[in-house]
């Protein structure tokens, strides 16, 4: 179960960047902004999500 959510964030990482760049392509100023924002926070819980499953977190 702990990889199925590391595959679904990447998923939504990558959706969300190609998102991001369609609004900059068309010219959509506050989707790109909003896009942007959305898809920085998606991409650093991604990036944790990656590193806690390959390497780990030990608190």
């Amino acid at each position: 179960m702990e990889y199925l959510m590391v595959f679904v964030l990447v998923t939504i990482s990558i959706l969300s960047v190609m998102g991001t760049l369609y609004n900059k392509r068309t010219g959509n100023t506050a989707g790109f902004i909003l896009g942007g924002a959305l898809t920085l926070s998606v991409g650093i819980v991604a990036v944790l999500a990656l590193y806690d499953a390959i390497i780990g977190i030990s608190a």
